[in-house]
């Protein structure tokens, strides 16, 4: 790739027309959920106990709890049995359509997913998740347009939220837009610049703009914060095909 410090272009652009779909489908892999699993523990947290007893409703507090718990071990089948009981005692509990949208999107099942999101989505118009959540569920079932009006809706909401510009990106490098996604990815770097699939996503743009020394820095970044993630060793596999 680099030779006595410059990067090499060779066999770049005759492999342009192959690399954009490569691209397109490690793009596709990353996606950017709200809340991510690793961050579920932060949901079963007083305030949201403390709407639950205002809907007079604190059973499905603990029940929402034990749904939590068994997402984060993986087990997102059962997951979705409580939370369904939970649905059952309080239908309007708009957390725990979110939550169990999440368990269907991590089963691949998006229709159900897509369901459950827009459910959570017309209990509460101003919260942010289910927007780009329901966003993502689109994109998996290749349905970019619909799925840029959801991450609008949620710039809309909170301009600042570093997962939808990050998944704004991805339908727009699927419609061929690649400086509009590196314009999101740019805006998504501001609020997380330690993301190794955003430096990936953005060297995806960088290479099919023929901007090639960018792409190659930001793979650089991404490869520097981690050398394991999956999107960054598909994207040195593609890479290595032009060297």
């Amino acid at each position: 790739m680099v030779m006595n410090g410059v990067y090499d272009h060779s066999g770049i652009k005759l492999l342009k027309d192959e690399l954009d779909i490569n691209f397109y489908k490690i793009a596709k892999d990353t996606c950017f959920l709200t809340p991510s699993l690793s961050t579920l523990k932060q949901h079963v947290s007083s305030n949201h106990v403390y709407t639950v007893q205002r809907m007079g409703e604190l059973r499905v507090g603990w029940i929402n709890q034990d749904g939590y718990a068994l997402a984060l071990a993986g087990n997102y089948k059962e997951a979705l049995t409580r939370f369904d009981e939970a649905l059952r005692i309080e239908p309007n509990y708009m957390h725990a359509w979110n939550h169990k949208g999440l368990c269907n999107y991590f089963l691949e099942r998006y229709p159900a997913s897509l369901n459950c999101f827009t459910a959570a989505i017309k209990l509460n118009q101003q919260f942010i998740e289910p927007y780009i959540n329901k966003g993502c569920s689109l994109q998996r079932l290749n349905k970019f347009e619909r799925a840029i009006n959801c991450f609008e809706d949620a710039e809309s909401i909170n301009p600042n939220s570093f997962e939808n510009w990050a998944n704004k990106s991805i339908s727009l490098i699927a419609l061929g837009d690649f400086t509009g996604a590196l314009n999101c990815l740019d805006r998504a770097v501001v609020f997380n610049c330690v993301a190794p699939s955003i430096y990936g996503l953005r060297s995806i743009c960088f290479f099919i703009l023929e901007r090639f020394n960018e792409g190659f820095e930001d793979l650089k970044s991404a490869v520097e914060l981690d050398s394991s993630n999956r999107t960054i060793i598909d994207l040195l596999k593609v890479y290595d095909t032009m060297v």
